[in-house]
């Protein structure tokens, strides 16, 4: 059989043709697939992706959600701010539901508002000039970047921030020693940062990456694309996204992220403290920053009992092998963060199930 090279490996093929191909280039042990994007787990779920692919071959979702990673501790505070007479807290609308020891956003805080994108932040200001306006700023680099341009659009004078921003490529680094074979990087962060941030990863740990997008087609291309790298003996990084995606990615929003944040070591829910994983305000953007006037409270990152969210985000346990799954735990009454967000895995799997 040929192979044709990557920029036209399965072009134009339908789902049922790439499956064909799957199943040829299959090898004969198992191998472990992990997706970092929790809308390339929803096209697996929603599509029954699993159930078309040979035993063998396991996809796993991963941190790929940034509400389910978004620390307690940031939460907490947020509920904190939020209680204050004088400040209201604007954050995205899966943010607002998910659960800590101390509540959610929801449950537990005062004032909060729901916003669809981060310019509103700034029409709150405007509409409460008396009260200090917090954006709860989460996400990974696709967020991270739209948000570092209100800095350039003279923000009011009661705007201020709370960055609980992160970096895929950290969680992809500090998860490498679970067993994986390969990587199938989020098509929208590729987008914003370039397939070259995944380079090292071939190259320092053996493990190949392929960018996919989101449709069922895409999903099955790039594991047909990783198993031939493994059937070879290879490992690098390919872009099967290539209409989106280019190497360099979008350099005006990595630039205008660079001005606004540095790098920090932050923890995920999850996971603990990551290094080199968050984004923080720089010292020119000081002035905006909560935590120089919000006295910061520490809290443990400590999930209720039973809950295996932490397993689920770093590929350790697939959802189902939760015994709260389900049960105790569905997207109404949500006991992890993990069953929260149309991204996070559990919530997919509820329902979809996770064939």
């Amino acid at each position: 059989m040929q192979i044709l090279r990557t920029e036209r490996f399965g072009e134009g093929l339908r789902a049922e043709e790439i499956v064909s191909l799957i199943k040829e280039l299959n090898i004969d042990r198992e191998v472990r697939i992990l997706n970092v994007c929790g809308s390339h787990e929803h096209t697996i779920c929603r599509w029954g992706l699993r159930s078309l692919l040979p035993k063998n071959i396991r996809l796993i979702p991963g941190p790929g959600c940034p509400v389910c990673v978004t620390s307690q501790e940031d939460i907490y505070n947020a509920i904190l701010l939020s209680c204050r007479d004088d400040t209201i807290v604007a954050t995205y609308g899966d943010m607002i539901r998910v659960p800590t020891r101390a509540g959610s956003l929801k449950s537990a805080g005062k004032n909060v508002k729901i916003i669809t994108s981060c310019h509103q932040v700034f029409d709150l200001c405007r509409e409460f000039p008396d009260k200090k306006v917090v954006f709860f700023s989460i996400g990974f680099e696709t967020t991270a970047a739209p948000a570092a341009s209100l800095f350039f659009m003279n923000p009011p004078a009661n705007f201020c921030f709370l960055s609980s921003h992160k970096l895929t490529t950290a969680a992809m680094r500090s998860i490498i020693d679970t067993g994986l074979d390969a990587f199938i990087a989020p098509g929208h962060v590729s987008a914003v940062v370039g397939y070259e941030v995944w380079e090292e990863f071939p190259r320092i740990y053996g493990i190949p990456v392929v960018v996919a997008g989101f449709t069922p087609e895409d999903v099955l291309l790039a594991v047909a694309v990783i198993l031939k790298q493994l059937r070879e003996g290879e490992s690098r990084v390919e872009n099967v996204y290539t209409g989106v995606v280019r190497r360099e990615g979008n350099v005006r929003a990595k630039a205008l992220m660079e001005r606004v944040f540095e790098v920090a070591s932050v923890v995920w829910r999850g996971m603990g403290r990551v290094p080199d994983s968050g984004l923080v305000l720089r010292d020119e953007f000081a002035r905006y920053d909560v935590k120089n006037w919000h006295g910061w409270q520490p809290f443990e990152d400590e999930e209720e009992a039973g809950c295996i969210c932490a397993d689920v985000i770093v590929g350790r346990a697939y959802p189902s092998d939760c015994a709260l799954f389900g049960k105790r735990c569905t997207p109404h009454i949500p006991v992890g963060p993990c069953m929260v967000s149309a991204e996070g895995a559990c919530n997919i799997w509820y329902r979809f199930g996770g064939f």
